[in-house]
């Protein structure tokens, strides 16, 4: 079985403190649950710091995280749910 993203979790300093800081996606929404940002790192945690004190997202209001193995694997998945959700302030590459 696929895993899946972990719990939703308030955009907070607390709640990112606790986030893996391993390669994987993270999926930043707004308060209406609409996808607003999909990203990939090599250490989740230091990028949604930065996303945080940046304020560089309007309206972020959770975010979920899924660790993988390899940077490679985040940048995989990363253009999957890219393609699914269609995130407002990301900006798709043409292929």
């Amino acid at each position: 079985m696929a895993k899946r993203l972990g719990g939703e979790k308030r955009f907070t300093k607390a709640n990112i403190e606790k986030a893996p800081d391993r390669p994987g996606i993270y999926v930043i929404k707004n308060e209406k649950g609409a996808t607003q940002y999909v990203g990939m790192s090599q250490k989740l945690r230091t990028r949604l710091e930065q996303h945080l004190s940046q304020k560089d997202i309007p309206g972020a209001d959770t975010f979920r995280t899924r660790p993988v193995r390899s940077t490679k694997q985040a940048e995989n998945l990363e253009g999957r749910y890219i393609e699914n959700y269609k995130p407002r302030y990301n900006i798709l590459k043409n292929k």
